[in-house]
């Protein structure tokens, strides 16, 4: 039996997080062993653009390209329909800090691009192989199986990458706060030939509680979203039962007819709560949670994607600034929280001024459009700025009275 021994970093999980992680350490010189329980990803109901801001940080931890050259597409605009009327599209490049565009795929595929290209890089990857225990002391070891055969690892750095039922957050017995539940996500794939710019296309129903994204995650095919508010439909939909349902909710949001003609739904569909989801107090030394695992935000605004490459970004940075990855891995979760609690309150912000439900909310998002529409600078554009919006206590207390 192989025994694999010591490493400078064992990750988790190889999705988004665990294989941008161990990439860029693998390049660093690090020796990395990535542990993934899937021995092939598949198609469930997740992100599949990163926002502009996003694209950045892929920039900046240099897969941008990779991802452009192996699975995704670049989009350089957003359309946006308030009750089936559009307004002037957006061009990303030319609005957005950073002067990024955003980036589709298919999620099973950039996944498999991510882990491939860790591996080519020198990260040792093990698929089909699961945490079963963790035990700290002078190093971290970890204990997993893989094809029936028990293997022990230690590590300078166990990084948990394995998403929102993280199992290392339950091996480390760490707590987990939400907020209660406001908003939801409804997921599913759509294929047609609709003859359509390559865009994203977010919609809202003129009364509120309501909206939509399409996007083409690859040729041919589209993710769309149905999202609302919890009180704006009597029950959570969900499954092929519920394909017509939605097709309903996105005519009344105001999607157009040809593309309702256009495209038939196929593959799973599932409706997810969007409550925020974080942990709560220290993470023990010798551990880092990054994505998912560590906190997860509302996925209607679509940064679950670009929040966990800044993980990534800030976790490589703190690590290769010092040779005490202990203390490192403490000042990544310091800033960490930092901007996730930025972020948590622009996305809240957004579904309070999008999403609220009522004639007193009607007419309060109607002022505020009518505001943003004079005075950009109020407009809490988390696709541009992703957590990094500036002065959002005069946004919170001008848009929201």
């Amino acid at each position: 039996m192989e025994r694999l021994t010591a490493f400078d970093l064992v990750i988790i999980g190889g999705g988004l997080a665990g294989a941008s992680l161990g990439r860029v350490m693998a390049l660093a010189g690090y020796d990395v062993l990535i542990i993934e329980k899937e021995t092939a990803f598949r198609d469930r109901v997740r992100g599949e653009v990163l926002l502009p801001w996003g694209s950045h940080e892929a920039q900046l931890l240099g897969i941008y390209d990779l991802l452009v050259e192996r699975c995704a597409r670049e989009f350089l605009r957003e359309h946006f329909f308030l009750g089936g009327a559009t307004s002037e599209p957006r061009d990303y490049r030319r609005t957005t800090p950073k002067q990024t565009c955003g980036l589709s795929f298919y999620h099973p595929a950039m996944q498999e691009a991510l882990l491939l290209s860790a591996a080519e890089v020198a990260a040792k990857v093990r698929r089909g192989a699961v945490a079963t225990s963790i035990r700290s002391g002078p190093s971290t070891e970890v204990d997993f199986l893989q094809h029936g055969e028990s293997h022990t690892v230690s590590a300078r750095l166990l990084v948990g990458a394995d998403g929102r039922d993280s199992r290392i957050v339950g091996l480390l017995g760490l707590n987990q706060e939400r907020d209660e539940p406001e908003l939801f996500t409804g997921g599913l794939q759509l294929q047609g030939d609709l003859d359509i710019e390559h865009a994203l296309y977010f919609s809202l129903h003129r009364d509120g509680g309501r909206g939509s994204i399409l996007i083409s995650n690859r040729p041919g095919n589209f993710r769309a979203y149905l999202l609302h508010h919890k009180d704006a439909l009597p029950r959570l939909l969900s499954g092929q039962r519920d394909f017509a349902e939605v097709k309903r909710h996105f005519a009344e949001i105001g999607w157009p007819a040809h593309w309702l003609d256009a495209l038939e739904p196929h593959g799973t569909f599932a409706t997810f709560d969007g409550a925020h989801r974080w942990i709560v107090g220290r993470i023990p030394e010798s551990f880092a949670l990054i994505g998912d695992a560590f906190g997860a935000s509302d996925p209607v605004w679509g940064n679950g994607l670009s929040r966990t490459l800044r993980d990534v970004r800030l976790l490589r940075d703190r690590l290769l600034a010092t040779s005490d990855w202990v203390m490192a891995a403490g000042q990544f979760a310091d800033d960490h929280n930092e901007f996730f609690k930025r972020l948590r309150r622009v996305e809240r912000l957004n579904a309070k001024l999008h999403f609220a439900i009522g004639d007193r909310a009607a007419a309060r998002r109607q002022r505020a459009y009518d505001l943003m529409e004079r005075n950009p600078e109020f407009r809490p554009d988390v696709t541009g700025n992703g957590p990094d919006i500036e002065g959002l206590d005069e946004m919170e207390r001008t848009l929201l009275i």
